[in-house]
């Protein structure tokens, strides 16, 4: 099987004559600047503008967009997107899929072959397949999500829903639009972008302990933090965090000590 197995995944396929106008009304990125044979970043968000799935959302021809959920659970994201379909015709379907790590491929850029579809990230490529009982690489999964941590890509923790795409930094990454029709939590959205007001930001930090995925931690100074994702690297761990825009360049968690290395824009 070319490409190592990183990641057992699993994605919903929205498929049918409707399929880009339900996605384009339900999801905060605009598609129309979504190409067939190319991917994008998007978010399914609430009423409150909360993130309720994050996701890269890939058109891989013949009308069936291609929805590569970054957390969260495939099957229950489907069952509630489905509860919006009403008349439009289009349907909604999870598979589980295999994601192997590849080599270099232009960045937003979607090729598919048989029972496959790979995704370009610029340096590396995920390939999607069908295939089940294939042992995961550890190390090659490490390496694949420290890449993604250094490029601050997030992906949601285990629990309910509780990030604006702000804190997220969704904009920067494409997955909010300002300039399409109607979405759930648009008004959320765009009153934080013009207005400002939301005191969340993204950051990439390393320290020598890991930070509990999904669990809000206090610092030492008091100010409260969410650990997104992290991995062991270089003796020490690195992570994506979500913490107040003011954080301090040296911070103490559970009695350990963290740099921050970089913080990434809404």
């Amino acid at each position: 099987m070319p490409g190592i197995p990183i990641a057992n995944i699993d994605c919903i396929t929205i498929n049918g004559p409707d399929a880009r106008r339900f996605a384009q009304t339900q999801f905060a990125g605009n598609l129309d600047t979504l190409e067939p044979g190319h991917w994008q970043w998007n978010a399914w968000l609430d009423a409150q503008g909360r993130v309720r799935l994050l996701m890269h959302l890939a058109d891989i021809g013949d009308g069936r967009l291609l929805v590569l959920p970054r957390g969260g659970t495939a099957e229950a994201v489907r069952a509630a997107l489905a509860r919006y379909l009403l008349r439009a015709r289009a349907t909604l379907t999870t598979a589980p899929l295999l994601g192997c790590a590849g080599g270099p491929m232009p960045y937003g850029a979607v090729a598919t072959g048989h029972d496959e579809t790979l995704l370009g990230y610029g340096e590396r490529s995920l390939r999607l397949v069908a295939a089940t009982g294939v042992a995961i690489d550890p190390e090659a999964a490490r390496r694949w999500r420290l890449a993604d941590i250094r490029l601050g890509w997030p992906r949601l923790p285990p629990g309910e829903s509780r990030f604006l795409p702000p804190a997220l930094g969704l904009h920067r990454l494409g997955a909010t639009a300002f300039d399409k029709g109607c979405y759930p939590g648009q008004e959320i959205v765009a009153r934080l972008h013009y207005r400002g007001g939301h005191k969340r930001r993204l950051y990439h930090v390393r320290g020598t302990a890991p930070l509990p995925p999904g669990q809000a931690v206090e610092t030492a100074g008091g100010m409260r933090i969410w650990g997104l994702d992290g991995v062991p690297a270089d003796n020490a761990f690195e992570a994506l965090i979500v913490g107040s825009e003011n954080m301090p360049i040296e911070f103490n968690v559970l009695q350990t000590q963290f740099n921050i290395i970089s913080t990434f824009d809404a």
